[in-house]
């Protein structure tokens, strides 16, 4: 009866808007929960399909498909910014909803358990999974956009990438171990109690206080989120188009492209060239993309959020791709030495850790060019752009025989990524969240002023 009890009492303490801790940790574990089927499809399974004789096609079939929803999860926004249950929040019905088709999904496809070679059903296997992944993290998305005040956004971005690849390096070394000893069905059994665990603490947070816990809860819509929910299409629909043709956003786009390209191609390369050239097995390559995404995961906490606070966003963005397109080039020039493991271990721990840290400079963006209004939309058009990179590299690497070859596709990364860099150098982005009472959206790319001692538009 206690426990009935705190469930329908509608004004209690565990509010995400009324308690930073918990807040921060929210963000943190929803994006963890995120990252545990992007470590199984991303990971796993191209690891267990590389070493039981897939070849790199194959295996790049399997990435694009696991992709593919990633690259549509805009409309998954408009429809959460458009429809959801206002008394329990603007978001958390949709992520207890997602994450519950996640469990279902993942125990069917246990019990299916399709092997190594059967890789269209293995190609249906990830796009379900990932379809429900998607409304999971768009929900996240715009549940961080909602509820972080700006100067907790850093923070946020680095817990919210350092979260994912948590999850991710949990899911890759838990399932990569499970897959190797007692097979694929036994990695979506493991995945899938995995995101139990998740679904737990969303059921038991709010995210503003006076709001139902449960649909049956006592509790009521609170006039924050009311103010700002889309009320018809139209108006969700021109906004949205607004903002994402503007030259602001039109000039970020590539630079999102080269995010999702970048981790495309090296979930491709990595197994390829472990297989090909180092000799390793899944067992082996399994736990080192793990560990990479600990240490990818610890750094953002520790000291990513900080620094990219410090350094600024869009100049911590292109300083990071500056790194990667040197470690691209170190790994093309010692090709001749891919068959030592040490190479592979540097390349693997190296693109790993460069792209979570440059994952908090590129949610700090995408939250600052996201207006409240169209939070969940907007955030998920700019990470759907991102992910069509991923699913580019699985298509380029698939139809362009050239590019079959790990060294290709290295070179190919490096000159996309250097595009990256010239645009961040010389475009103008915002330093606060558009649409908000103290910046105004603007139609250009530039701010046309910046008033003496305000906040400038490059940081």
């Amino acid at each position: 009866m206690a426990s009935i009890a705190l469930a329908d009492r509608p004004h209690s303490s565990i509010s995400l808007a009324e308690n930073r801790k918990l807040r921060l940790f929210t963000i943190f574990l929803l994006y963890a929960g995120q990252g545990i089927p992007l470590g199984l499809f991303d990971f796993a399974i191209p690891a267990w399909m590389a070493v039981n004789g897939a070849s790199g096609q194959d295996i790049a079939f399997v990435v694009a498909m696991a992709s593919l929803p990633w690259s549509f999860k805009f409309i998954a926004g408009f429809i959460m910014d458009r429809y959801t249950l206002l008394s329990m929040g603007r978001r958390r019905v949709w992520i207890m909803g997602a994450q519950a088709v996640m469990i279902a999904l993942l125990v069917a496809f246990a019990i299916a358990n399709p092997g190594a070679k059967d890789v269209l059903i293995l190609g249906i296997v990830a796009l379900a999974v990932n379809s429900a992944t998607v409304f999971q993290d768009v929900a996240v998305d715009g549940l961080t956009v909602d509820i972080l005040p700006e100067d907790e956004r850093s923070m946020g971005g680095a817990l919210a990438s350092g979260g994912q690849a948590s999850g991710v390096a949990a899911s890759a070394a838990f399932t990569g171990a499970m897959v190797y000893a007692y097979g694929a069905s036994a990695a979506y059994m493991a995945c899938a109690f995995l995101v139990i665990l998740v679904t737990v603490h969303i059921i038991w947070v709010r995210e503003r206080v006076g709001e139902r816990r449960l649909p049956w809860s006592k509790g009521e819509a609170q006039q924050a989120n009311i103010a700002i929910q889309a009320d018809n299409w139209l108006s969700l629909i021109k906004e949205a188009l607004k903002n994402t043709f503007s030259m602001r956003s039109l000039a970020y786009a590539p630079v999102l492209i080269c995010a999702g390209l970048t981790y495309g191609i090296c979930i491709i390369a990595g197994p390829l060239i472990a297989a090909g050239h180092t000799g390793w097995t899944e067992d082996q390559l399994g736990p080192l993309n793990g560990t990479a995404q600990i240490v990818g995961a610890v750094a953002a906490i520790v000291i990513g959020g900080y620094a990219v606070g410090k350094i600024g966003a869009q100049r911590s963005f292109w300083m990071f791709y500056l790194c990667a397109v040197t470690l691209q080039g170190w790994m093309v020039w010692s090709m001749d030495n891919w068959s030592d493991p040490r190479v592979l271990i540097t390349f693997v721990m190296g693109w790993t850790l460069l792209y979570v840290l440059t994952g908090i400079s590129q949610v700090v963006m995408n939250m600052r060019l996201s207006p409240p209004a169209i939070s969940a939309t907007q955030f998920s058009i700019f990470m759907a752009i991102s992910n069509m990179g991923i699913s580019l590299a699985g298509i380029l690497v698939g139809s362009i025989a050239i590019l079959a070859e790990p060294r290709e596709m290295l070179i190919l990364l490096m000159m996309v990524q250097i595009l990256a860099v010239i645009i961040l150098l010389i475009a103008k982005f915002p330093t606060r969240q558009i649409g908000t009472d103290d910046l105004q959206p603007t139609t250009d790319l530039e701010l046309d002023a910046v008033a003496p001692g305000s906040t400038p538009a490059r940081d």
